[in-house]
């Protein structure tokens, strides 16, 4: 029996309280805070109730009913949040707050600049999907109503697990925590965020282009944390247990999924602003829309 304490046994509280308080952290923190409420919140509802303009693609794609939609599924959707505070509770309760805070101020700056830079994309165009009316379960109606689902491509949601997992990655290496304790944690949230990543398909708050824009993101703009290899590896690992979704399907999917990536990765190259790729995909689809 393994002595590593699980991942799930670490409080949420010393996160809070620390993030909230700690004089090295809280500036991070609230700067992070800030850019959710500004290039999440409000740009959504600016545009909801028209004061501004921005345009609004539709970014469906056939593929995307090939993954069944799930209702059960909403509570690991909604895990998002815990999913990234967990392991910076670990951090706190095995380092210490004095050796840990610099580790949480810096996650909140690179989350912070997750946001920033996904709305780069945002304020050219917005991106929505086609996602089901159902509201017999709470947690859907509270998502639908806090969401105006304008903000799809690229998905937050995918950029943030990958840039959780791959964070802590690098944080146990270079704390030196045991290898033990290294693979145990880091399988079990290499294994969360892909888990939180096939969700955002099953409760159909993202399309299979919003996840391959977010690893394309994610790749260019954090290249420290996260490779082009751990992009594709990640692709490989989603629905390899789904028993919804035949082989056939789950190849499709995961196949357009690497290709759109790569696209991406291949066209930026040659660009000077990582966003491009994006932004001349997003004129494609909407010049489609347009002539349909």
């Amino acid at each position: 029996m393994s002595a590593v304490k699980p991942l799930e046994k670490f409080s949420l509280l010393p996160t809070w309280i620390v993030s909230l308080t700690h004089p090295k952290v809280v500036l991070s923190t609230v700067s992070y805070l800030k850019t959710v409420a500004a290039d999440f919140f409000i740009l959504q509802f600016l545009r909801k109730f028209k004061f501004t303009r921005t345009p609004i693609v539709h970014v469906d794609n056939p593929l995307d009913d090939l993954v069944p939609f799930n209702t059960r599924k909403i509570a690991e959707y909604l895990g998002f949040v815990k999913y990234w505070i967990r392991p910076l509770g670990l951090l706190i309760q095995t380092l210490g707050v004095k050796k840990a805070a610099p580790r949480l101020a810096q996650f909140y700056r690179n989350i912070r600049d997750a946001y920033k830079s996904a709305a780069g994309v945002y304020r050219f165009r917005l991106s929505t999907t086609n996602r089901p009316h159902y509201k017999k379960r709470i947690y859907f109606a509270g998502v639908h109503m806090l969401d105006p689902h304008y903000l799809c491509v690229p998905s937050l949601h995918i950029t943030v697990v990958c840039l959780t997992y791959s964070f802590m990655r690098k944080a146990f290496a270079e704390e030196g925590y045991s290898k033990e304790e290294q693979d145990s944690w880091n399988q079990d949230l290499y294994k969360g965020a892909v888990n939180i990543a096939e969700t955002v398909l099953y409760v159909k708050q993202h399309s299979v282009n919003c996840v391959s824009a977010a690893l394309y993101m994610t790749a260019r703009v954090f290249p420290s944390l996260f490779s082009k290899e751990d992009a594709l590896g990640f692709l490989d690992s989603m629905f390899k247990s789904a028993v919804d979704i035949p082989s056939e399907d789950k190849k499709r999917i995961l196949d357009y999924m690497k290709n759109l990536f790569l696209g991406f990765m291949e066209e930026g190259k040659d660009c000077k602003d990582w966003s491009e790729p994006i932004k001349n995909w997003l004129i494609k689809t909407e010049k489609r829309a347009d002539n349909r």
